[in-house]
């Protein structure tokens, strides 16, 4: 499935989000697109299999600090979007939704009547809710590790296309 514009928009713009919050001293925070969530390690399985040995859905963007702070963001695009029955993964110490600011403005009431208790919400123009902090669901470091497969994954896919990764 090809991602929506607005999908790699608001990815972009979660990446430059946490490149500013660096400082020219702490590096900061590095994050991931499409990370696929399990309890353990999986090898190759069917979809029944993986959630027998625990998957737990596929996130649409994680950020980890230095400090091992993990934020877990749902992107969503338009409300048929937000009411999929797809898992959303409420995996970190911090959870965000991210829409859109139109998507925001023209379903607000709607949409925070529906988002769970303790998670936050995101748009480019800023904060529209904040999120409490939590226990993860899953281990930071095997977190990390989902992360980094992510990561190598979408860098094969880029050089198998013949782009340039700065």
């Amino acid at each position: 499935m090809t991602k929506k514009a607005d999908t790699i928009a608001l990815e972009d713009w979660l990446f430059d989000r946490i490149q500013n919050r660096r400082s020219t001293t702490v590096v900061g925070e590095f994050g991931a697109t499409e990370v696929t969530l399990t309890d353990k390690p999986v090898k190759s399985v069917t979809v029944a299999q993986a959630k027998k040995i625990g998957y737990l859905g596929r996130v649409d963007f994680i950020s980890v600090s230095t400090e091992k702070i993990v934020r877990a963001y749902e992107i969503k695009v338009s409300m048929s979007d937000f009411k999929s029955k797809a898992i959303k993964s409420w995996v970190g110490h911090f959870n965000y939704l991210v829409t859109t600011d139109a998507l925001a403005q023209n379903h607000k009431t709607e949409i925070l009547d529906a988002l769970p208790h303790g998670i936050g919400w995101l748009t480019p123009a800023g904060f529209i809710k904040k999120p409490l902090k939590r226990d993860p669901l899953i281990d930071v470091d095997w977190l990390i590790w989902l992360m980094m497969k992510s990561n190598a994954v979408a860098v094969a896919k880029h050089r198998s296309e013949g782009v340039n990764i700065k």
